[in-house]
């Protein structure tokens, strides 16, 4: 057996009916909450750190940038499981 073989051999997983599937999961779910989570880190520390924003035109980078990953995680996990969802049906 090729080691291409085995490998798929070793990605089927077993169905409740009995049947073989292909486990595929997206890199996009794990990114996406990755960043969603440092997001998340930077939105509570720019809510409730005591930092001195003189130096930014005392605009709260924390806040904005936090909210802004967060939002770009959601935008990258809600993809990757749409994207899992549709190649599960093909």
């Amino acid at each position: 057996m090729s080691q291409q073989q085995e490998e798929v051999q070793r990605e089927k997983v077993q169905t409740p009916d009995g049947g073989t599937q292909t486990h595929r999961m997206s890199i996009a779910l794990t990114i996406g909450a990755t960043i969603g989570a440092i997001g998340l880190i930077l939105v509570i520390y720019g809510l409730v750190g005591n930092v001195n924003y003189a130096q930014s035109a005392n605009i709260n980078i924390n806040l904005w940038w936090g909210l802004l990953l967060v939002i770009f995680g959601l935008i990258m996990g809600i993809g990757g499981f749409i994207s899992g969802r549709r190649s599960k049906a093909a």
